[in-house]
Order: structure tokens, then sequence, then C-alpha cells
């Protein structure tokens, strides 16, 4: 979900307060810069939406944005391949531990979707609903209204 997406599920002071904490990183400095309590500032900081925010934007800034830390790596990787076609000097394990830290961080990213994935699949929960009709028009004032309304009149015409 892009953080666009979810900022329209955030309150305005939700965001705000977001924005401040990824900006300053402390509960207590966003509560002085935004004069505001800090049981409220956690609180608000414990919202699911905000959490979800925050997350997104954490992990999408800097070096921890997958496709930054990819480029980076993969740029590392073509200046140790052109060292060593130039100095014709240079150990297969250096290559090696690159290409091998590259993989490794590719199964990682696979495997994190994956468990995503699932565990999206299993919070759609399956949900039985049960209804007990006590009689025809079920329990409780109304049912009881409803059958003597119903009720066929007796001898005198009365119900």
């Amino acid at each position: 979900m892009s953080s666009v997406a979810l900022t329209t599920k955030i309150s305005p002071e939700g965001l705000e307060i977001a924005n401040s904490y990824l900006q300053h990183g402390s509960i207590s400095v966003v509560s002085h810069r935004l004069g505001v309590k800090q049981d409220v500032i956690s609180e608000m900081l414990n919202r699911r939406e905000v959490k979800q925010y925050i997350d997104t934007v954490y992990l999408d800034t800097g070096y921890r944005n997958r496709f930054k830390l990819a480029d980076t790596l993969d740029t590392l990787i073509d200046k140790k391949m052109e060292e060593a076609e130039e100095s014709e000097i240079y150990t297969s394990k250096d290559l090696a531990d690159l290409l091998q830290m590259a993989h490794k961080m590719r199964m990682d990213e696979i495997k994190a979707q994956a468990e995503l994935e699932k565990a999206k699949a299993t919070s759609i929960k399956q949900q039985t609903n049960v209804q007990i009709n006590d009689g025809a028009f079920g329990s409780g004032n109304y049912g009881k209204l409803m059958e003597k309304l119903l009720k066929a009149p007796d001898k005198d015409g009365l119900q």
C-alpha cells in the first residue's frame, strides 16, 4: 500500500504527529514541539494506520529503500569487476562475497514478501453466523407482540 493511500486514512493530527516523529525520532521532542501531552502522542503513534505510515516512509528513505540498496550493491559489484579487469589482480572471494550478499538480500526480500502475502491471506478469517429464533417471530418484546397480534381471537372476539 502506498504512503499516499495511507495518508487518506490518517487524521490530520495523526499525520502531523507521525511526520514530526519521523523528523525528530523522540516522543518527548514531538510532545514539546507540538505542545501535546506525551500520552496523546504515544496513543496516536500506536494506531495501526499511523504505524503503517511511519513504517512505509521509514523503509522508503535512504539506503533502507530496497531499490536504492540494490542499485548501490550493483554499482559496488560493477566497480569491483572493473577493478579486477584493470588490475588483473583480484581475489574471487571478494566478488563471491558481494554476489553472495546480493543473492542473500534478494532471497530475504522474496521471503519477506511471501510472509506478507501469507499474513494478508490469513487475516481474512472465516466467519460463521448463527441465528436462533425462539418461535416464529423470535424472542423478546417484538416476538411477543407479534404473537399476540396474530393470535386467533377467542370465543368472545377478544384476544
